[in-house]
């Protein structure tokens, strides 16, 4: 099987293991909602939550996972299985110490503030920092599973905490007949279990497939020192968009008010931050999650050509899935906010402030799917060093303007929109740093692809926009939110997948062939049908 095929199949499964695991997440958004609105309780729960989330993101989707990758799997080639098991308990042993270590200290400090506030968010933190253990721990499993070639079990397991807090809203609603800060108490509790039912969820994974981690505490071997030393500068050089999220969550706490004076702007970033982030997930994530092994691969083979191939296949099929999720995001987002949420506690303001969240975070898509490649390809090069001096400046640059535009008549939406831009800004350093470190990327072939992608993003962004206009059916359609948006959807991703065929764009072929085959072009776009991944 072809690097091309095997990153295309390998995206296709997680990204439909993933997209089971955020449908789920989409219902429970619907479920807080429904009970929370977008208001102070579900923002307190929001910032408290912050911490063990961030920490998920960068564990499992990030910096020790793309840190424990590279090294095990050249463990794994030189040593063999049983060296590999040693690397991998040794990892989880000393990050369970460290973060228990961290939970006490924090738990500590917690109790202490709360002497002198009595500020929810600190009492639901208090709550939830425990989480952050139980879900770092089942993350790295994933990660060992993931080099193993098992991809099921980690991007199942996130389903497993949506589903708890799913039951504990309803239990805590519906039988215990709470509300409000109560009903959040018992959320959190449910959080906690899920987090002790994902360890041994992975765990038993591990066993299955017959890699149970050999857990000994070990901080001298070679191996261990070098996933640490590379996990420290991946931390900030991967994690660009979790860090602006915890910026966007902390301002817009300090800042954003309704009318009524309440802490109001976590609920409705996290609605907006969720949207957007559906199509980074299901797909992004995916892509650079199945990519990252092969362009390690070949990176340890000293085959920068190869290498340049594959980045440039993960960087077109990127471009490819998120140029018109984002410009669907951003021309029906509020049918989309208002078919989603709107019901129960969530009323026609939270959906106009939500909406206009969603569209100027929808600005970035595009750029946040091609960070998750193009940072990967650094890692594959042994290079973190660039990404974080680089995340470095554009974090404080999306602080400041953050800070900056939420005083403005934007208010959350300046947030928003300063994360999209400063994001948009590391992408474009980081490929003129990457044309310097790899050569061998054939940037023309990219642009080419992209310049086709747009063109189809615009027909299909027009067809949506003239959809209304068409009386007779609109007047049909738009009397249930639901099948206007349905309706709407159809259109877009018909009116895409016809232009992606009328325009020739390979990467449609690429997804919808069932071996992930497509016709790779020269460099004078002539079109040679062959497979050179």
């Amino acid at each position: 099987m072809s690097d091309l095929r095997r990153i295309v199949g390998t995206t296709r499964v997680i990204a439909l293991l993933t997209l089971g695991s955020r449908l789920v997440g989409l219902a429970r958004e619907m479920t807080f909602a429904h009970f929370f609105s977008a208001g102070p309780v579900l923002s307190a729960f929001r910032v408290a939550f912050m911490i063990p989330n961030v920490a998920r993101r960068l564990f499992g989707e990030g910096a020790l996972s793309s840190s424990l990758v590279p090294v095990l799997t050249d463990v794994i080639h030189r040593e063999g299985d049983e060296a590999g098991r040693r690397l991998s308990g040794a990892i989880l042993v000393l990050l369970t110490a460290t973060l228990t270590v961290l939970t006490i200290l924090a738990e500590v400090a917690l109790a202490i503030a709360m002497r002198w506030t009595p500020e929810p968010a600190l009492k639901l933190t208090a709550m939830l920092l425990p989480y952050m253990l139980l879900i770092c721990v089942t993350a790295t499993a994933g990660g060992v599973l993931n080099v193993r070639g098992h991809f099921a079990s980690p991007a199942a397991a996130p389903v497993i905490m949506n589903l708890a807090l799913i039951a504990g809203a309803l239990f805590g609603a519906r039988g215990l007949r709470l509300a409000d800060f109560e009903l959040m108490t018992v959320v959190c509790g449910a959080t906690l279990v899920s987090g002790v039912v994902q360890v041994f969820w992975q765990l038993a994974a591990l066993q299955r497939v017959g890699f149970t981690p050999r857990l000994v505490w070990d901080t001298r071997s070679e191996a261990v020192r070098r996933v640490f030393s590379m996990m420290g500068p991946m931390i900030l050089g991967l994690s660009t968009v979790q860090v602006s999220s915890v910026a966007d969550y902390l301002i817009a706490y300090l800042a954003v008010t309704n009318e009524a004076g309440e802490r109001v702007g976590p609920a409705v970033l996290g609605y907006a931050q969720y949207l957007y982030q559906l199509p980074l997930g299901v797909f992004g994530i995916a892509l650079a999650t199945a990519v990252f092994p092969v362009m390690s691969t070949r990176a340890a083979a000293d085959d920068g050509a190869g290498l340049a191939e594959v980045f440039s296949r993960g960087m077109r099929l990127s471009m490819f899935i998120s140029l018109p999720s984002a410009a669907g995001m951003i021309v029906i987002a509020e049918p989309i906010v208002r078919t989603l949420f709107e019901r129960g506690a969530f009323g026609r303001d939270d959906t106009a402030r939500v909406a206009g969240a969603v569209v100027c975070y929808a600005i970035g898509i595009p750029a946040y799917g091609a960070l998750h490649v193009i940072v990967r390809a650094f890692y594959a090069l042994k290079d973190s060093a660039t990404p974080m001096r680089i995340a470095a400046m554009v974090v404080g640059l999306n602080l400041v303007l953050g800070t900056l535009l939420v005083l403005t008549p934007l208010q959350e939406r300046g947030i928003a929109l300063a994360t999209a831009a400063t994001a948009s800004l590391q992408v474009v350093l980081l490929a003129r740093r990457l044309r310097q470190r790899l050569p061998e990327v054939r940037w023309r072939p990219i642009l080419r692809s992209t310049a086709r992608q747009l063109g189809a993003t615009g027909v299909m962004s027009a067809a949506l926009l003239l959809v209304p206009r068409v009386e007779g059916a609109w007047r049909i359609v738009s009397r249930w939110d639901a099948v206007e948006l349905g309706y709407l959807v159809f259109v877009g991703l018909t009116g895409y997948a016809a232009c992606g065929l009328l325009f020739r764009i390979d990467e449609m072929s690429m997804l919808i062939s069932r071996d992930g085959a497509a016709p790779v072009r020269d460099r004078s776009g002539t079109g040679e049908e062959a497979d050179h991944a």
